[in-house]
């Protein structure tokens, strides 16, 4: 670019909602770069300071486009202007109902809205066994909006009832759970009053409060108190939202409008309505989008301190890495009841999760991984549609392909895919001409075919695990990095970023982040002194409509999906193979011209019709790789340490079979030291 791209960054710098601001400026500077420039708007979180600053954005003329506001209201005022200015917008956390409705596709926003919110605590709090939600809020309009809105709730699933605000009586504990909606500083203030006037019973805050600044204003008053966020955090959503609007500037400099818009769909993860609103209807599941977790007090960056499970007990279980598997395993020994801490080191640390192809099928040419991939067809994804939809599960069927090398262990896995379930078939290379002419197969001796097979979300799929992990009272440390694991009395310490954490078992999960933490206690493959990376990398292309299988290639190497899920483009995720060995981890959307010929040249064996299709973005990332498989066990040494690990870029599909593994160990152990009851 031989000149800036100018961005407006507007969020709540300053005043009392700046923690939600810092997220806009942590990734404003994450993605500074000679040409884009984010020049970030302070509102204040107030909706009259939103529209004064659209103004100043506006009367600028200067910028290609808008990434905020936070503020709903503020947003709500501010958006008129910037259609009359032609100024395409981003919203990463506006979740006012109806903000984009008519607009007809000027903006698009990241997040699913408050009714899916307000759905969300109404069903957890059924779950838990309340007859009835009381509704307050803080007396702000924001809070008395979200009470209205809750209170207007159409087809709750348990009764609600508004609460005066303030109130002078408390409910009796045997009244039902309250819901208080507002700000994350007057929620927490109304929490504390609750608490002093003798309310002993669960509450339910609003997402506002999902920063780490409401534990510490509520203090020990956070008890049985359990906060919604967005579905995988707040985090995550404007981090998605900068990567998409980074992208496609970074890839034609010069569009604008509605030009720009496009792009920006383009490289986004997420599918929009024509609105431009969240499409959360493919994986929205009984959270809506949203998630619901209980408070717990982690020790603060600037005051280290040894913490448990926030009552001076240690936790039972530490897992490390928020990834899809460590988020199954946190799932898995949350819901037997397990104190249970999940460890997130963020978005400034990449994970395969996050760049995963989710490719799902039962057959594998190793042994151990189709095991483990038949048992989780077992456990997931061979169960009804209804089940998997959570998890963005689409079954468009699985063809692998093979060599003639590849036969006699194929026969042998189609025997075991059928003893475990699995409907499975060999083909010929006649029969895949005949079924699908769009694939040359013409280079292999015959395949494996799953009509039960497909493809997944792999973030849906880790957000779907983590909710389950919260529900059933798991604590979240989320832009925490665990920096080393030391033996303690009560099992062992996990030192973090200023602070310290113990618990008596711990599951490394932690991806590409293992050998760094467990050094010499990773057992080396054969012929490798230790796991390594490996980059992955692959191009989304049109399919022209064709109606394709996901397929692994045995032969070239090469592999892919189509993306029924997004109906704008009918895109086939494609990838081949690089020997890029040993890097650095990381992760991005942006190919160069090379890279992508490159995937098209190897591709193109099995989808010749690539050779012309357009190309529509493009994905790269890191994975860890071991000769002899994945490390999924105990692993020698102090403390005792569970590893789930090296998976050589197809473990999504054995991720539920990984973590019954992995949680089985731990839960087995606890209930040896009578720490669990069996």
């Amino acid at each position: 670019m031989s000149e800036q791209v100018r961005i407006a960054v507007v969020g709540p710098f300053s005043g009392p909602r700046a923690a939600w601001g810092e997220l806009l400026r942590q990734s404003a500077q994450r993605y500074a770069s000679p040409g884009l420039s984010w020049e970030l708007h302070d509102d204040r979180g107030d909706a009259e300071w939103g529209v004064l600053r659209a103004g100043d954005i506006t009367e600028d003329g200067g910028y290609a486009a808008v990434i905020g506001h936070f503020n709903s209201a503020g947003a709500e005022g501010a958006l008129p202007l910037y259609r009359r200015a032609g100024l395409p917008v981003v919203l990463p956390l506006a979740t006012r109902p109806g903000l984009l409705a008519g607009s007809g596709g000027d903006a698009l926003r990241w997040c699913p809205d408050d009714l899916g919110q307000l759905r969300a605590i109404a069903s957890a709090a059924a779950r838990r066994g309340s007859r009835r939600l009381l509704v307050t809020h803080d007396d702000s309009d924001y809070g008395r909006r979200l009470a209205e809105l809750f209170t207007a709730l159409p087809a709750a699933p348990l009764p609600v009832v508004a609460l005066p605000a303030p109130w002078s009586t408390p409910p009796g504990d045997g009244e039902g759970a309250v819901a208080v909606c507002g700000t994350h500083v007057g929620v927490a203030g109304v929490v504390r009053r609750l608490r002093r006037a003798g309310f002993d019973g669960g509450l339910y805050a609003t997402d506002d409060c999902s920063v780490r600044e409401f534990a510490e204003l509520v203090g020990p008053a956070g008890r049985d108190v359990h906060v919604t966020r967005l579905a995988g955090g707040a985090e995550q959503r404007v981090e998605a939202a900068f990567t998409a609007l980074a992208a496609a500037l970074s890839r034609n400099p010069l569009a604008r409008g509605g030009q720009l818009l496009a792009g920006v769909r383009a490289e986004a993860d997420a599918v929009f309505t024509e609105d431009g609103e969240l499409d959360t209807a493919p994986g929205a599941g009984d959270g809506y989008g949203w998630e619901i977790g209980p408070v717990r007090l982690a020790p603060g960056r600037d005051r280290p301190r040894t913490s448990g499970a926030g009552d001076g007990e240690p936790f039972d279980v530490a897992v490390v890495g928020a990834g899809v598997v460590g988020s199954a395993v946190a799932a898995a020994t949350a819901a037997t009841g397990a104190r249970t801490v999940l460890i997130d080191a963020g978005a400034a640390v990449p994970s395969a999760t996050h760049w995963s192809g989710g490719i799902v099928r039962a057959y594998d040419p190793d042994p151990t991984m189709r095991a483990l991939a038949i048992r989780s067809h077992q456990l997931l994804w061979g169960r009804p549609s209804g089940h998997t939809r959570a998890y963005g599960f689409r079954r468009t069927g699985s063809l692998v392909l093979l060599g003639p090398g590849d036969l006699p262990e194929a026969v042998r896995g189609v025997v075991e895919l059928q003893a475990g379930g699995v409907e499975a078939e060999l083909l010929t290379v006649a029969d895949i001409t005949a079924r699908w002419p769009e694939l040359d197969a013409r280079h292999a001796a015959g395949g494996v075919w799953e009509p039960g097979g497909g493809c997944a979300d792999p973030r849906l799929t880790a957000a779907e695990y983590r909710r389950q992990a919260l529900e059933h009272g798991a604590s979240a440390l989320d832009d925490r990095r665990v920096d080393a694991l030391a033996p303690h009395p009560l099992g062992a310490l996990l030192r973090l970023d200023g602070a310290a954490v113990t618990a008596h078992a711990v599951v490394v999960a932690a991806g590409n982040g293992t050998p760094a933490l467990l050094a010499d206690r990773l057992p080396a493959g054969a012929g490798a002194a230790e796991p390594v990376t490996r980059r992955i990398r692959y191009g989304y292309f049109d399919r022209g409509g064709r109606t394709l299988p996901a397929l692994v290639d045995l032969v070239t190497g090469v592999w892919g999906r189509p993306m029924p899920e997004d109906s704008g483009t009918g895109a086939l995720l494609a990838g081949r193979p690089v020997d890029e060995w040993g890097g650095p981890p990381s992760g991005g959307s942006e190919l160069t011209a090379e890279q992508v010929a490159y995937i098209r040249e190897g591709a193109g064996a099995v989808w010749p019709w690539l050779a012309d299709a357009g190309y529509l973005g493009g994905r790269y990332g890191t994975d860890l790789y071991r000769n002899d498989g994945p490390l999924l066990g105990v692993v020698p040494g102090e403390p005792w340490t569970v590893v789930a690990a090296c998976w050589s870029g197809g473990g999504f599909k054995t991720v539920p079979a990984a973590a019954e593994s992995a949680s089985g160990k731990v839960l087995a152990r606890l209930c040896r030291q009578g720490r669990l009851s069996a």
